[in-house]
């Protein structure tokens, strides 16, 4: 086994992030009545971290675009920077595991394929039902979509294409939008399941980029 710990270029992390968001489920007419994503459909960002921490169960959720409707726990793999800026796009709320946890549950970098050959490859019924929740359309032209162009390079996506159950050791870090909510989750979770300094609040590093940024 490869280790992931050890730094191979200037960009790489030997970890994984998935953050949860405000904003509703991508193919939320797929998650109904009894299923256990379906309570969390109106859910804030908090909410569901705070679910997935009691119930040590990150939940796979429907990916949108692709015919058989299959579901994955999608993470990213960017250095900090990256997290921070995509921190904006989604919430300041995500769990930080290794890849390494990730590859031995049966997930893998993200497949990103061209839009034309997706297309193809999809209108065909073509893509192995085993290699489905991998596949990640790149199609900055609109070719699947008119007028929708698809580019997703920049979060440089790991997928699990199953449930992610964990137990609390399993857990490298902990991301938050500020200390009050660090203490929050702490209190929640208890400091024996959680440590402190396995939480990071986001909003110290914004503190710290302001103060030390152009102005």
């Amino acid at each position: 086994m490869a280790d992931y710990a050890t730094r191979k270029s200037a960009d790489y992390s030997p970890l994984v992030v998935h953050f949860t968001k405000d904003k509703p489920f991508l193919r939320a007419d797929q998650v109904v009545a009894g299923d256990p994503l379906y309570g969390f459909k109106g859910a804030t960002a908090l909410e569901r971290l705070l679910n997935i921490l009691t119930t040590r169960v990150v939940r796979a959720s429907p990916l949108p675009w692709l015919t058989r409707n299959p579901r994955a726990v999608c993470f990213t793999e960017c250095i900090w920077d990256g997290l921070v800026q995509l921190s904006e796009a989604y919430s300041p709320y995500g769990l930080v595991f290794s890849k390494r946890l990730v590859f031995e549950k049966g997930g893998g970098p993200a497949l990103y394929v061209r839009g034309d050959s997706f297309k193809a490859l999809t209108e065909a019924g073509a893509v192995p039902p085993a290699l489905e929740s991998f596949v990640q359309p790149f199609d900055p032209t609109a070719v699947i979509k008119q007028g929708v162009p698809i580019d997703f390079l920049h979060e440089r996506e790991w997928r699990l294409p199953s449930d992610l159950p964990f137990v609390y050791s399993d857990l490298e870090y902990v991301l938050v939008g500020s200390k009050e909510d660090a203490s929050s989750v702490i209190r929640t979770i208890g400091s024996a399941n959680l440590p402190d300094h396995k939480v990071i609040p986001l909003d110290v590093y914004a503190t710290i980029k302001n103060a030390w940024g152009t102005r």
